[in-house]
Protein backbone atom coordinates (compact mmCIF):
# COMPACT_ATOMS: atom_id res chain seq x y z
CA UNK A 1 0.00 0.00 0.00
CA UNK A 2 1.37 3.38 -0.99
CA UNK A 3 2.22 5.90 1.70
CA UNK A 4 2.68 9.66 1.59
CA UNK A 5 6.07 10.91 2.80
CA UNK A 6 7.34 14.38 3.59
CA UNK A 7 10.96 15.23 4.43
CA UNK A 8 11.89 18.63 5.83
CA UNK A 9 14.77 20.33 7.56
CA UNK A 10 14.85 23.15 10.06
CA UNK A 11 17.31 25.08 12.19
CA UNK A 12 16.91 24.71 15.96
CA UNK A 13 16.85 27.85 18.05
CA UNK A 14 20.11 28.45 19.90
CA UNK A 15 18.40 28.00 23.27
CA UNK A 16 17.16 24.48 22.52
CA UNK A 17 17.91 21.93 25.21
CA UNK A 18 17.97 18.13 25.18
CA UNK A 19 14.78 18.24 27.29
CA UNK A 20 13.06 20.31 24.58
CA UNK A 21 13.95 17.70 21.98
CA UNK A 22 12.90 14.77 24.13
CA UNK A 23 9.57 16.53 24.72
CA UNK A 24 9.09 16.76 20.93
CA UNK A 25 9.73 13.02 20.60
CA UNK A 26 7.49 12.18 23.58
CA UNK A 27 4.57 14.16 22.17
CA UNK A 28 5.09 12.62 18.71
CA UNK A 29 5.09 9.11 20.16
CA UNK A 30 1.83 9.85 21.97
CA UNK A 31 0.12 11.68 19.08
CA UNK A 32 1.27 9.86 15.93
CA UNK A 33 -0.32 6.43 16.51
CA UNK A 34 -3.81 7.95 16.52
CA UNK A 35 -3.27 9.10 12.92
CA UNK A 36 -1.09 6.18 11.76
CA UNK A 37 1.90 8.49 11.32
CA UNK A 38 5.41 7.08 11.40
CA UNK A 39 8.80 8.61 10.75
CA UNK A 40 12.21 9.56 11.98
CA UNK A 41 13.63 12.74 13.53
CA UNK A 42 17.36 13.43 13.31
CA UNK A 43 19.11 16.19 15.27
CA UNK A 44 22.73 17.22 14.76
CA UNK A 45 24.74 20.45 14.91
CA UNK A 46 21.63 22.54 15.42
CA UNK A 47 19.61 21.06 12.56
CA UNK A 48 16.56 18.85 12.45
CA UNK A 49 15.86 16.54 9.51
CA UNK A 50 12.61 14.65 9.68
CA UNK A 51 10.69 12.27 7.48
CA UNK A 52 6.98 11.79 8.14
CA UNK A 53 4.91 8.93 6.69
CA UNK A 54 1.16 8.39 6.58
CA UNK A 55 -2.02 9.63 4.93
CA UNK A 56 -1.42 12.80 2.91
CA UNK A 57 -3.93 15.00 4.77
CA UNK A 58 -2.63 13.92 8.19
CA UNK A 59 1.01 14.51 7.17
CA UNK A 60 0.36 17.94 5.67
CA UNK A 61 -1.70 19.02 8.70
CA UNK A 62 1.06 17.82 11.04
CA UNK A 63 3.73 19.61 9.02
CA UNK A 64 1.74 22.87 9.17
CA UNK A 65 1.61 22.45 12.96
CA UNK A 66 5.35 21.67 13.12
CA UNK A 67 6.18 24.84 11.13
CA UNK A 68 4.61 26.95 13.89
CA UNK A 69 6.72 25.39 16.65
CA UNK A 70 8.96 28.06 18.21
CA UNK A 71 11.80 25.61 18.95
CA UNK A 72 13.05 25.88 15.40
CA UNK A 73 13.22 28.32 12.49
CA UNK A 74 13.81 28.28 8.75
CA UNK A 75 11.66 25.24 8.02
CA UNK A 76 11.96 23.93 4.46
CA UNK A 77 10.25 21.01 2.75
CA UNK A 78 12.97 19.04 1.00
CA UNK A 79 10.64 16.58 -0.71
CA UNK A 80 7.16 15.15 -0.53
CA UNK A 81 5.38 12.45 -2.46
CA UNK A 82 4.25 8.86 -2.59
CA UNK A 83 6.33 5.80 -1.76
CA UNK A 84 5.53 2.12 -2.21
CA UNK A 85 5.84 1.44 1.54
CA UNK A 86 6.85 2.94 4.88
CA UNK A 87 10.51 2.82 5.86
CA UNK A 88 9.81 3.44 9.56
CA UNK A 89 6.67 1.32 9.88
CA UNK A 90 7.53 0.15 13.40
CA UNK A 91 8.31 3.62 14.76
CA UNK A 92 5.73 6.20 15.81
CA UNK A 93 8.72 8.53 15.76
CA UNK A 94 12.26 7.19 15.68
CA UNK A 95 14.73 9.72 17.06
CA UNK A 96 18.46 10.05 16.85
CA UNK A 97 20.65 12.81 18.27
CA UNK A 98 23.73 12.32 16.16
CA UNK A 99 25.85 14.31 18.62
CA UNK A 100 25.42 11.36 21.02
CA UNK A 101 27.09 8.99 18.57
CA UNK A 102 30.67 7.94 18.97
CA UNK A 103 32.93 8.55 15.99
CA UNK A 104 32.65 4.88 15.01
CA UNK A 105 28.87 4.95 15.11
CA UNK A 106 28.84 8.21 13.15
CA UNK A 107 30.89 6.57 10.41
CA UNK A 108 28.48 3.62 10.49
CA UNK A 109 25.51 5.94 9.99
CA UNK A 110 27.30 7.73 7.13
CA UNK A 111 27.84 4.33 5.49
CA UNK A 112 24.17 3.44 6.09
CA UNK A 113 23.09 6.73 4.48
CA UNK A 114 25.40 6.16 1.52
CA UNK A 115 24.15 2.58 1.08
CA UNK A 116 20.53 3.73 1.21
CA UNK A 117 21.33 6.44 -1.34
CA UNK A 118 22.72 3.85 -3.74
CA UNK A 119 19.91 1.34 -3.24
CA UNK A 120 16.82 3.54 -3.29
CA UNK A 121 15.39 4.28 -6.70
CA UNK A 122 14.47 7.95 -7.15
CA UNK A 123 11.77 6.76 -9.53
CA UNK A 124 9.85 4.93 -6.79
CA UNK A 125 10.97 6.63 -3.59
CA UNK A 126 12.46 10.08 -4.11
CA UNK A 127 11.46 11.49 -0.69
CA UNK A 128 13.24 8.68 1.16
CA UNK A 129 16.36 9.25 -0.94
CA UNK A 130 16.25 12.98 -0.08
CA UNK A 131 16.02 12.08 3.63
CA UNK A 132 19.15 9.88 3.49
CA UNK A 133 20.98 12.37 1.26
CA UNK A 134 20.46 15.12 3.83
CA UNK A 135 21.62 12.91 6.69
CA UNK A 136 24.75 12.14 4.68
CA UNK A 137 25.30 15.86 4.05
CA UNK A 138 24.61 16.76 7.68
CA UNK A 139 27.21 14.28 8.91
CA UNK A 140 29.79 15.20 6.29
CA UNK A 141 32.78 17.39 6.97
CA UNK A 142 31.92 19.58 4.01
CA UNK A 143 28.84 20.29 1.95
CA UNK A 144 25.61 22.15 2.47
CA UNK A 145 25.23 22.02 6.26
CA UNK A 146 28.91 22.77 6.89
CA UNK A 147 28.71 25.88 4.69
CA UNK A 148 25.58 27.01 6.59
CA UNK A 149 27.35 26.52 9.93
CA UNK A 150 30.31 28.54 8.64
CA UNK A 151 27.97 31.31 7.50
CA UNK A 152 28.58 30.83 3.77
Amino acid sequence: MKVYQLTYRSKAIQEITPNNIYEIVKVANEFNPSLAITGCLIFYNGYFIQILEGEQVAIEELYNKIKKDKRHTVTNILSKGWAPKRIFENWNMAYMNLADLSLGNKKGLVLKAQTELQNISTKTNFTTKVFWYNINELLGDDGFYKSLADGN
